[in-house]
């Protein structure tokens, strides 16, 4: 028992999950039928968690006219087959290492980002009465004063604050590290990411955040070519008249 406890201590995450539990279920009567039980509920949730990822995967990726005329079990079924495939390498002797710097710096600064931009287009761009408008044809009333007061201010001072505290941290704590198992010591200890894992650990923060300006210089660069069509065809509308 006292081994379990200094387990619990010192074990957290995938480690927790897979063999602390592991080793207590192990210890409890019929352990056999524990551990059927508690895989099983670590698969559906698992599953659970992945029936949404891979909607909110599919549901933009259909907006593309390149893949309207696959089918909808074709295409599920490419999408899952890709996902299988990059995470096989979670699967790997490394595995641990590629998932720490994914679950690290995969989703963080990204998340706070997309949604400091989602609240501050919907908010100033796209508008509070339109929103409101919006809600009440689905709900059949419009939100209250408080929600507006939420969306228009309070969500996102939060937001630019959580981001900056965020960029800060990352600022002063210096190169990234990871917990790294040390065998002559026999414990864990703090390890810093080699050139190439800080390098990957760049490129994951900005792709996750590129679809932003991305898609803003997309957006500018086809209103620009249909302001220079428009401007030709007034052109020679007025040559000819």
């Amino acid at each position: 028992m006292i081994s379990l406890i200094c387990q619990f201590q010192a074990v957290e995450g995938t480690g927790l999950a897979f063999i602390v539990y592991s080793e207590a279920i192990k210890n409890m009567p019929l352990s056999q039928l524990w551990s059927v039980l508690y895989f099983v509920m670590l698969l559906l949730l698992g599953m659970g968690s992945m029936l949404g990822n891979i909607t909110a995967i599919i549901t933009p990726l259909r907006d593309f006219k390149v893949v309207s005329c696959i089918s909808d079990e074709i295409f599920n079924g490419v999408v899952c087959l890709v996902c299988l495939l990059l995470g096989l390498g979670f699967t790997t002797s490394s595995g641990n290492y590629w998932f720490t710097m994914f679950n690290d710096y995969g989703a963080t600064f990204s998340l706070l980002f997309i949604v400091l931009i989602e609240v501050i287009t919907v908010s100033y761009f796209y508008g509070i009465k339109r929103f409101d408008k919006d809600i009440e044809d689905m709900l059949g009333h419009r939100p209250n004063w408080f929600w507006k007061i939420m969306w228009a201010g309070v969500s996102p001072l939060l937001l630019i604050g959580l981001l900056l505290f965020y960029v800060i941290n990352i600022i002063q704590g210096g190169t990234p590290t990871y917990q790294a198992w040390n065998k002559d010591l026999g414990k864990s200890e703090q390890t810093e990411y080699p050139l190439f894992g800080q390098a990957f650990i760049g490129l994951l923060s900005v792709s996750s955040v590129s679809c932003v300006p991305l898609t803003a210089l997309y957006v500018f660069w086809q209103r620009r070519k249909h302001a220079q069509r428009l401007k030709q065809q007034c052109t020679v509308n007025t040559v000819a008249a």
